[in-house]
């Protein structure tokens, strides 16, 4: 079953640091991709610690961050007026008492685990039903499937959450860790495409281009560590080199772009003309594959 933990942990890993990347500057992107990035962790954690009794109340820990991250994106597509003083509750009181009751649960204490859980998960139910608000306004855009797969991502991942907490086997644990990657990766895809329509950009073309180079990278250089598995059985020193390479593979064609700024940054300090003009190029790039077909258009009148 590793291969299922890398496939999961792989998408996760790639569309956390494509929101990222896309503007770290929204907490509306830089928590959805909090709560990617921190599920795709729990991954190679729990494959590694394997059915360690020192685990369990990790793993609740590492369970409810991605719902806690989630709950937050949700506060932020709050109806406009409601907004900030919600934000305000969840980052000055709600992220607190989760951290406190985080470091006992993890310690092993797993009376807090269940209570942290218990939270977590109705933060995300109320502020996703809060964001059912919004439906009158999204109803004639393209936001409107966006609307959908948040409250069908939401509804998954708590419930896919809830089992896991509960203990309940009803698949092995490492596919009930897959299927919260589907209901994380719903999500993603959700707040990607509202994004993309509030800065007025076209989402396909930039994320199909993402994905598939990104896949295409991770299959060569995860391929051979998935060789060495093949051959050699699975070993946490195989295992975390998988992993490792996968998550190499992926972040450096992701971050691709703010990578070979800070190169260009320190290989063209002498010729300031030479730096603004690479940096012009990329942006160039970017927003053809952004706003390609409004872009042709344009230059075509």
């Amino acid at each position: 079953m590793v291969w299922v933990s890398a496939a999961a942990f792989g998408v996760a890993w790639w569309l956390g640091l494509y929101l990222l990347a896309r503007d770290p500057r929204k907490p509306l992107l830089r928590r959805a991709a909090v709560g990617l990035l921190v599920y795709a962790a729990a991954v190679v954690i729990d494959r590694l610690a394997g059915s360690s009794p020192w685990f369990d109340g990790v793993r609740i820990v590492l369970v409810c961050a991605p719902v806690l991250a989630f709950s937050g994106v949700f506060v932020r597509l709050l109806p406009a007026r409601a907004v900030e003083r919600v934000d305000r509750v969840w980052r000055v009181g709600l992220i607190p008492l989760c951290a406190l009751l985080a470091m006992p649960a993890a310690g092993g204490f797993l009376p807090a685990g269940y209570l942290l859980g218990a939270l977590t998960l109705l933060a995300l139910l109320g502020t996703m039903l809060g964001m059912l608000g919004q439906h009158a306004e999204w109803s004639e855009d393209s936001r409107r499937s966006a609307a959908g797969l948040l409250t069908v991502g939401a509804l998954l991942l708590g419930l896919s959450a809830a089992l896991i907490l509960l203990g309940l086997n009803v698949l092995p644990r490492t596919a009930m860790l897959s299927v919260l990657a589907a209901d994380l990766v719903v999500l993603g895809l959700g707040i990607a495409v509202v994004d993309a329509y509030d800065e007025g950009e076209a989402l396909r073309a930039g994320m199909i281009h993402s994905l598939v180079i990104s896949a295409a990278t991770a299959a060569v250089f995860g391929g051979q560590a998935a060789l060495a598995l093949a051959l050699a059985g699975e070993r946490p020193a195989l295992v975390s080199l998988l992993f490792g390479a996968i998550a190499a593979a992926i972040t450096l064609q992701v971050l691709n772009s703010p990578l070979q700024a800070g190169a260009d940054r320190l290989a063209f300090a002498s010729d300031p003309h030479l730096f603004a003009a690479r940096v012009e190029m990329r942006s160039a790039t970017e927003a053809l594959l952004r706003k390609g077909g409004a872009l042709l258009r344009k230059g075509g009148e």
